[in-house]
């Protein structure tokens, strides 16, 4: 969706809820129900049911606990239990087995189903442990599984969902879809998550959520305490610090909970807080901001337009997906892959997105065609030389790997920047001298042990030393480069500098052999 988004028509009458809750009305922490009154697990079979082919379903009281050491078989046998529970039609005990689990759980459970089974299973869910479960999967894959929900109910799912993941969620949908769902939300929850949307999504305005409690400093420690227990449960899960402002909602200080809680009744905020807190600004890159919790250990951290007022909060576990999200993203293209391969993919689509690099790789390799051809009159003087093609263009593409893996991880966690550009290549340029010399020393004894020919192992050993320092260099200072004007430094490894080493090594390979050994090219 675009950041854009204009703002919908109110919406019009809509179905009941799929929850028991008022329509509009977010229950308050004392009047939720238990999970467990939602699917009394005495309703577990209907009378008389045939349940005999089915695998037995374990006695639980209320969440079930999987052994954290056997997921993945925990899972799979869950997989196969509701698969067969769909297939007898038994949706009392679908819904009884739901839900006992966590909602991550659930969703890596439902993972492999087919989309009308996910979706199946999910309507026998209220709207409240639904809107968990959906966070937990991936953003691409609810645009296909909100086409088998009606609007109305996926507004409510969306509704109990924290702003920020329902921002996200929106997000992922066509705008025709998104505008549907928002004008079937409650006026409050859609002009939230509207604000957001005009954010970029990968800044920290995309990121934040609008549940936090701002307290002005003139209010008393009792009167914020009273602030903090006319909140929703649900936000109150995500609620570090009460953020103080002034009259024109500037942030001034910061008052953890814990300082909030030990302090006299009748203190006033002013005098308890922490004054100058740490924020990010709203247009910060969500890399820079998963830089700035590492580096101060944060668990949450307000974020403010450029007028310092506050409009949002960033929490840890948003940061955690931020992470998750940054590495894939690098793996990707380290690879020369996709994003989209990480998730469910048909073989078609995996085929689709990897043509691009493996073309682009197969056109960098017609340069090695191209040196080969030109030193043709080199390899007929001496045969030999070819043998260790080979070796020249495996140990470029490795050393090159190696390097580049390691400063674009660098740069990724500001290990590594370019104002230390001295230093980081003078670092690699030792290393590769010390690797460099070991293996020239050891492809010569090699050569000179297989074939008995001193020049040619000579070439060899003198090849090898100086290929590694250049892929070494290339490896190290291509990404710095790309990222001091602004690229992806991710971009730069891969099959792009393993073709650029293969070429450069096969031309010092026999531009040695045609100077030491006197042969014409």
């Amino acid at each position: 969706m675009s950041p854009g988004l204009p703002r919908p028509s109110p919406r019009p009458e809509r179905k009941p809820p799929m929850s028991e809750r008022e329509s509009g009305q977010k229950r308050p922490a004392e009047q939720k129900r238990p999970a467990e009154q939602v699917m009394p697990t005495e309703q577990m079979t209907p009378s008389g049911q045939e349940t005999s082919t089915l695998p037995e379903s374990p006695e639980i009281s209320e969440e079930r606990m999987l052994d954290p050491s056997n997921l993945e078989a925990e899972h799979h046998a869950l997989e196969k239990r509701f698969e067969a529970l769909l297939q007898h039609g038994d949706d009392e005990e679908i819904a009884r087995l739901a839900a006992e689990l966590s909602p991550g759980d659930l969703s890596e459970v439902l993972r492999p189903l087919s989309f009308e089974d996910t979706a199946r299973i999910l309507r026998l869910l209220p709207s409240d442990p639904l809107a968990e479960v959906l966070a937990e999967i991936d953003n691409r894959s609810l645009g296909t599984l909100f086409q088998l929900l009606d609007v109305d109910a996926i507004a409510d799912i969306i509704e109990e969902m924290p702003s920020d993941e329902a921002t996200d969620v929106l997000g992922e949908l066509d705008d025709e879809q998104a505008q549907e769902i928002l004008a079937a939300m409650e006026d409050e929850e859609r002009e939230e998550v509207t604000e957001l949307l005009q954010y970029e999504p990968e800044t920290a305005g995309g990121l934040m959520g609008k549940e936090y409690l701002a307290v002005k400093g003139e209010m008393t420690c009792a009167e914020a305490i009273e602030e903090l227990r006319r909140m929703d449960e649900d936000d109150l899960e995500e609620t570090h610090s009460v953020w103080v402002v002034d009259r024109r909602h500037r942030l001034v200080g910061d008052l953890p909970l814990i300082n909030l809680l030990l302090a006299k009744p009748t203190a006033m905020v002013e005098t308890v807080m922490e004054p100058d807190p740490l924020y990010v600004e709203v247009d910060l890159d969500q890399e820079e901001v998963a830089t700035f919790f590492r580096m101060h250990d944060l668990i949450t951290v307000p974020v403010l337009d450029h007028q310092r007022h506050m409009v949002g909060r960033i929490t840890a576990d948003d940061i955690m997906d931020v992470i998750t999200e940054e590495a894939t993203e690098d793996i990707s293209r380290l690879a020369g892959v996709s994003v989209e391969e990480f998730g469910e993919q048909s073989s078609f689509r995996v085929a689709r997105s990897r043509l691009p690099w493996l073309v682009g790789a197969l056109l960098g390799q017609v340069g090695n065609v191209f040196v080969l051809g030109n030193f043709e009159r080199s390899l007929e003087a001496k045969v030999a030389l070819a043998f260790y093609i080979p070796m020249i263009m495996a140990m470029a593409g490795n050393v090159g790997i190696q390097t580049s893996s390691v400063v674009v991880r660098g740069l990724a966690t500001g290990e590594v920047d370019f104002f230390h550009l001295g230093r980081h290549l003078l670092r690699e340029l030792g290393t590769a001298l010390l690797i460099g010399v070991s293996i020239a020393l050891l492809s010569f004894g090699v050569s000179y042990v297989l074939n008995g020919d001193t020049d040619v192992s000579l070439v060899l050993g003198l090849s090898m030393l100086s290929v590694i320092v250049f892929a070494a260099m290339a490896g190290a200072g291509i990404p710095l480069l790309m990222h001091r004007v602004g690229i992806d430094p991710a971009v730069a490894t891969g099959p792009f500098i393993t073709t650029a080493n293969d070429i450069v090594g096969l031309l010092i390979y026999f531009g040695l052999a045609a100077f030491l050994m006197g042969i014409a090219t």
